[in-house]
């Protein structure tokens, strides 16, 4: 029985597979009545090594052997087979071999299971050393590129083991296409890059950008039979550029009609029209996040780029954001080319490299200055091209875009962008109400340093902004409005562990009141059922509002609402329909693909006191003459009487406090006179402009606060502030009886 089964093994290799899987499956013929199957054993690792039944004995039959050990749910099974693999210490072509028929995914895999961990993770690390040093064997891969021109089975067999190399094998061979100067070897190697499978297709998307035309031709022709209908978009400009040579063109088209399954007619019915769609729709969904690769875990992806200078291909490693946003640059930019005065495409290529270089740089720096820079770029363009920039970010959920725009309108914005033609919302104003604390400061600075002489909508908004941000308060707002007080609660619960300090109202109604009132609310939560403005009526309210025309609404209900949210969310954007979620990770799971990118991230602490710093700088700016009288103070009052409890604030808070006209912002000026750890310069500016504000506005301390001043005053031993405590006390109009009591007191000196 054992040399049969050995000669089966020899001649019948499948036929092994079906035995090891009956036998690991406890399989039983039918000539035996079926019994209770019996307590499962796990094989030790001696018994699975002893097996006269299943005994492989190649580096590939024992992979092969813990794949299906795996798939079974035999894991100590598939160590011993992974420990006996290890042991044979296979070369790299084996392990080559073994990915030719697994893949790196299956590799992968068994890498993630612990219970074949630390084996599987050596394996692994062997498999990507050995696939590296395939790809950088050059003197290999040059004979097998010169067995191309060999017979058929030589040139096929040649094939197969470049295929094991994928995309690392491709700039030797577009190498060689560049160097060789026969028609017939170039098609040849054209060949047997198609030959290489889809691996290619991300390195030949570079090799469009090389300079010799040959190249661009065979990478044309190797993406129009590998690639798909997302590769046609990258082929759109090499098909339609007046730049390219006719030959490219006519390629690159031929490859279109290959690749666009609803183009029967061939590459005579292509159109420019089609092209600019196609490059436009491409940039556009990379700016809004999506088409990005499968990156590791540091977010990093595999990009490829053809260096002009060393006339070859680079593999690169870069972040997949931002290889989504060059790849959107690039097809904007190329679109550009084919129509440069469309002012849709101008906008949408400003906006994705401002994204980019906004991306790039921490939110506490500027954008870089200079020649050749995104920011310098957006200066040239001009004031309207900026807008449109800003209306599409803000309209399209893209903050980073939004603040992007912001920081450059800071030089070209003028007050004719505070008011809309139609009587609306400037877009710098709808700035104001996005639900995000960066575009709305943003937004507030460009405002206030443009000096508005007159109101505008949304003029309100712009102080309370600058307000907040001298509080410590990094928490994020959710309203939430439910009928049913038991599930609404539940639903806040939800909400709260998921990071928003939430507030719940009853009805629509409220809810709207609650929104446009409170100006930093970051997410709406609605119940499907809510009452008093119904559902539809609550949205449509919400949308037509500026103040909350931009925040993020959640839907929460039953599945059966879904088709008529559905339609809610046909007429008003950023909308989500969910059902009613169980726990925090059912919310989550909904809610955070839906807010990616509405937002930016969490201020930091460092963020937070340069913009402190700034709204403290632009308030006492307004305190002029200039800004009083259109935007009003007293909304930040809170904010300010904050500030003045840090050191680094309370200068220009007390100039600040000294043009709002309440009792509470000259009594803290007054306070600051009496605080003992307050420093000298911050007392006489704190007495100056408490004597200006009861000049101006009156005596409104209470008499306590008075006789503290004076207490103060007389036990004062620097001069400097005894003498700006008595320039206080000389403005609290003194009786005649009191002015002749401090004459008399005065020591004339001695004559000179």
């Amino acid at each position: 029985m054992e040399s049969l089964v050995k000669h089966s093994h020899a001649r019948f290799p499948d036929r092994v597979v079906v035995i090891i899987t009956l036998i690991a499956m406890g399989w039983s013929g039918g000539a035996f009545p079926a019994q209770p199957p019996p307590a499962a054993v796990q094989p030790t690792v001696e018994e699975a090594q002893k097996s006269p039944l299943v005994d492989p004995t190649t580096p590939e039959a024992l992979f092969d052997a813990v794949v299906l050990m795996i798939d079974l749910g035999r894991p100590n099974l598939a160590r011993a087979y992974m420990q006996r693999l290890l042991r044979l210490k296979p070369d790299d072509a084996a392990l080559l071999r073994m990915r030719d028929k697994h893949g790196p995914a299956g590799f992968l895999r068994l890498a993630n299971l612990v219970s074949l961990q630390p084996e599987s993770v050596t394996l692994l690390q062997a498999m990507n050393s050995g696939f590296a040093r395939f790809a950088a064997d050059t003197e290999r891969i040059d004979r097998l590129i010169n067995e191309l021109e060999g017979p058929p089975t030589v040139r096929d067999a040649a094939i197969l083991q470049l295929r094991s190399g994928g995309a690392l094998v491709v700039p030797r061979l577009i190498q060689q296409i560049g160097d060789v100067t026969k028609t017939t070897v170039r098609e040849l190697l054209t060949y047997a890059l198609v030959g290489l499978g889809p691996d290619v297709v991300e390195p030949m998307l570079a090799v469009l950008d090389a300079p010799d035309p040959d190249l661009r031709s065979a990478a044309v022709q190797v993406l129009g039979r590998l690639g798909n209908q997302k590769t046609a978009t990258h082929l759109w400009y090499s098909a339609f550029s007046q730049q390219e040579t006719p030959g490219v063109r006519v390629a690159a088209r031929e490859a279109l009609a290959r690749l666009l399954p609803d183009d029967r007619d061939g590459a005579a019915r292509l159109s420019l029209g089609q092209a600019l769609r196609a490059l436009e729709a491409g940039a556009r969904r990379r700016l809004a996040g999506k088409d990005r690769g499968a990156a590791d875990d540091q977010g990093k992806v595999v990009v490829w780029r053809f260096d002009v200078n060393a006339a070859r291909l680079v593999r690169e490693s870069a972040g997949a954001a931002d290889a989504a946003l060059f790849t959107g640059s690039r097809l904007a930019q190329q679109a550009l080319a084919l129509s440069p005065e469309n002012p849709r495409l101008q906008t949408l290529f400003l906006a994705l490299v401002l994204t980019r270089e906004r991306a790039a740089t921490p939110w506490n720096q500027a954008l870089g200055r200079g020649e050749g820079t995104a920011f310098d770029t957006a200066l040239l363009a001009g004031d309207e091209v900026l807008q449109s920039v800003l209306a599409d970010a803000l309209r399209e959920g893209n903050a980073t875009a939004a603040v992007a725009a912001l920081e450059v309108l800071r030089q070209l914005a003028t007050r004719n962008d505070l008011h809309d033609k139609y009587g609306g919302p400037s877009h710098l104003a709808a700035a104001l109400n996005y639900p995000d604390p960066r575009v709305q400061f943003s937004a507030a600075m460009v405002i206030v340093e443009i000096d508005p002489r007159r109101p505008f909508v949304g003029s309100s908004r712009v102080v309370p902004i600058l307000g907040r941000a001298l509080r410590n308060d990094a928490s994020r707002h959710a309203v939430l409005a439910g009928p049913k007080p038991a599930e609404a609660s539940s639903l806040a619960g939800l909400v709260e562990q998921a990071g928003y300090v939430t507030v719940i109202t009853s009805s629509g109604r409220r809810l709207f009141k609650e929104v446009a009132a409170r100006g930093n609310v970051e997410l709406i939560v609605l119940d499907a059922n809510v009452t008093r403005w119904s559902l539809s009526q609550t949205v449509a309210n919400l949308r037509a509002d500026a103040r909350t025309a931009s925040i993020p609404i959640v839907v929460v209900g039953d599945v059966r609402r879904i088709a008529s949210v559905e339609r809610l969310r046909d007429r008003h954007r950023l909308m989500l329909y969910m059902s009613r979620p169980a726990n925090l990770k059912g919310l989550s799971d909904r809610l955070a693909p839906f807010l990616k990118g509405l937002a930016g991230a969490a201020l930091s602490a460092a963020e937070r006191g340069e913009r402190a710093r700034a709204a403290v700088s632009l308030l006492g700016y307004l305190a002029d003459a200039r800004g009083r009288g259109v935007l009003d103070l007293r909304p930040a009052e809170a904010g300010l009487l904050e500030a003045c409890e840090k050191p680094e604030l309370v200068d220009g808070a007390v100039y600040a406090l000294a043009a709002i006209p309440t009792a509470s912002a000259q009594d803290r000026l007054a306070l600051i006179l009496v605080q003992p750890q307050i420093s000298t310069g911050t007392k006489e500016s704190a007495a100056a402009h408490l004597g200006f504000h009861v000049q101006t506005h009156g005596l409104l301390l209470k008499a306590s606060r008075l006789d503290e001043i004076r207490k103060a005053h007389a036990a004062a031993k620097s001069d400097a502030i005894r003498s700006a405590l008595a320039g206080v006390i000389g403005t609290l109009r003194p009786t005649a009886g009191l002015v002749g009591k401090r004459l008399r007191a005065y020591r004339v000196p001695g004559a000179k």
